[in-house]
């Protein structure tokens, strides 16, 4: 009786749970020095289903992040990940130069 009440509270509180973010990282690349290092904050965000990339570059030795982040959200839920990635990527490639960070 015990394991059947577990369950179903287990259920219903996993129902009422509402959905989070589904959000990978990662590493881009660094500097030579390993000063900078760039990553990638990626996947759908919450309560909607619309692709997002965040991209930002940190200099790992004063532990604060460098300028702005470069951040693209799709604009259809039927826009792809891998090409919203694409889009942050190709607007990131100055900011690598900038910091000679190598991907």
């Amino acid at each position: 009786m015990k394991k059947l009440l577990f369950t179903l509270t287990a259920l219903f509180i996993a129902q009422s749970v509402p959905a989070k973010t589904l959000v990978r990282i990662n590493t881009i690349g660094a500097s030579p020095r390993g000063q900078y290092v760039a990553f990638e904050e990626f996947g759908y965000k919450e309560g909607r289903k619309f692709p997002y990339s965040k991209i930002r570059v940190m200099n790992v030795w004063k532990n604060k992040y460098v300028d702005d982040p470069i951040q693209v959200i799709g604009k259809k839920e039927e826009e792809n990940l891998h090409h919203v990635r694409k889009k942050a990527k190709d607007l990131a490639l100055k900011k690598f130069k900038k910091f000679n960070i190598e991907s």
